[in-house]
């Protein structure tokens, strides 16, 4: 995928106690710090989970959101002394059947740690033609949150039916092999491709965070199985040049919100537009293991279109998980959300990413939208003779008096003034 990366591997490790990757995380820390504090590693791959059935543990295993969840969620937030950009297999639990639940069959399969909220859980479809596997595992948590994120080609339906990749067998060795332990990898280069095009595109930014990640992943991919995401296929499938296309645009930002606050955007859609889509996501702090909901930090996005019609995100229904996602209610689990309207009304649409219950923050978000934000209400004063903004909304060209030289005006901004009198 990304032939040209340094790759730093690492293996599992622990001392035998208690479940591993459940409530035994190892040695995930200790090597999360090495690989991104000594050796910089910008995106990681995790092709490795409990196994439940295959390994025998209990079945009332699979759902839950464990103490490796809660760790990894830190991880991402930089509890090892950097923030990471995680990437997660889903596991392969749908390829046994001693562990379905009651009612639901190969729902409710997802094994631990693949159900941490901020890493990026990767679900196994076929790469002929985007259908599901035998294997790969499905959501929902068992606090009812989705999973898995997006999938990605894991197996094959037709020729050499599967993923071929090296093999351990020598340096020209080659192997096939099925799973979302080789889904995962595949986004992962995705991404290493995505941040190398960051680079060339933006270069005086910092690299997006993993929410950015996430949420440019889920906004670009591929609707698969019932419309709008679900517990099998997550948001879809992804698709790498349709991302890097919507990168380019620049229409996302990262920012963040505060305990009863919000952060107010106006986009412009035109005339004509066949669909408005918004995604939010954000890098929650670690929940308590097993506590339902797990979720800490609950934002929503609130949307209002030039007629002030409010449309709400994609809501999931776990005790009825085969069902389509709707759109008629706040979501309060999930810490990713998307809305997305055919054939938007043209005009002056309002977003506001609301920090409804947030007693861990102020909390850092990532919001892609599909149609480019409106400047308006802008105050500026000057304080000591330097342009200072008050509330500036979004990111946005200025030409008036002062001229923007560099808008990278999210996120830790710094500023490149010309005044012209």
């Amino acid at each position: 995928m990304a032939p040209n990366v340094t790759i730093n591997s690492y293996g599992f490790e622990y001392d035998g106690s208690g479940t591993f990757l459940y409530t035994n995380p190892g040695d995930i820390e200790t090597d999360y710090q090495s690989g991104l504090i000594t050796f910089g590693s910008m995106v990681t791959n995790n092709s490795i989970g409990t196994n439940v059935e295959t390994n025998g543990f209990p079945c009332s295993l699979q759902g839950d959101y464990g103490v490796t969840s809660s760790v990894i969620d830190e991880v991402v937030r930089g509890s090892v002394g950097a923030p990471a950009r995680v990437i997660w297999a889903a596991g392969n639990e749908r390829q046994g059947s001693s562990c379905d639940v009651e009612g639901f069959g190969d729902y409710y399969s997802s094994a631990p740690p693949s159900l941490a909220k901020n890493s990026v859980g990767v679900g196994a479809v076929n790469s002929n033609d985007d259908s599901m596997t035998s294997f790969s595992s499905w959501g929902p948590a068992d606090d009812g949150r989705l999973k898995p994120d997006v999938s990605a080609p894991g197996c094959q339906g037709s020729g050499d039916f599967g993923v071929t990749s090296l093999s351990a067998g020598g340096n020209t060795s080659y192997t096939v092999k099925c799973g979302t332990s080789m889904a995962a990898p595949t986004v992962t280069g995705i991404v290493a491709l995505m941040l190398q095009d960051f680079q060339d595109q933006f270069p005086a930014r910092n690299l997006p965070l993993n929410s950015t990640v996430k949420a440019l992943l889920i906004h670009t991919a591929e609707d698969r199985g019932n419309p709008g995401p679900d517990y099998q296929f997550g948001y879809g499938s992804v698709r790498a040049q349709q991302l890097i296309d919507f990168m380019r645009t620049d229409q996302f930002f990262e920012d963040s919100v505060e305990d009863g606050a919000a952060i107010t955007v106006l986009l412009d859609v035109d005339p004509g537009d066949p669909e408005l889509r918004l995604t939010l996501a954000w890098d929650d702090p670690a929940g308590t293991p097993n506590v339902s909901p797990a979720l800490v930090n609950d934002l929503d996005l609130v949307v209002r279109d030039p007629s002030g019609t409010r449309h709400y995100p994609w809501n999931l229904d776990p005790a009825n998980p085969s069902a389509p996602a709707v759109q008629n209610a706040e979501d309060h689990l999930n810490n990713v959300e998307q809305i997305l309207v055919t054939n938007p009304e043209a005009g002056s649409w309002e977003i506001e990413i609301r920090g409804t219950n947030v007693p861990d923050g102020p909390q850092t978000f990532s919001m892609a939208t599909s149609a480019p934000p409106i400047v308006t209400g802008i105050t500026m004063t000057i304080v000591g003779g330097v342009p200072e903004y008050v509330d500036p909304g979004a990111p946005f060209d200025l030409t008036v008096d002062i001229e923007t030289i560099d808008q990278n005006l999210v996120g830790s901004p710094t500023y490149h003034w010309r005044y012209d009198g």
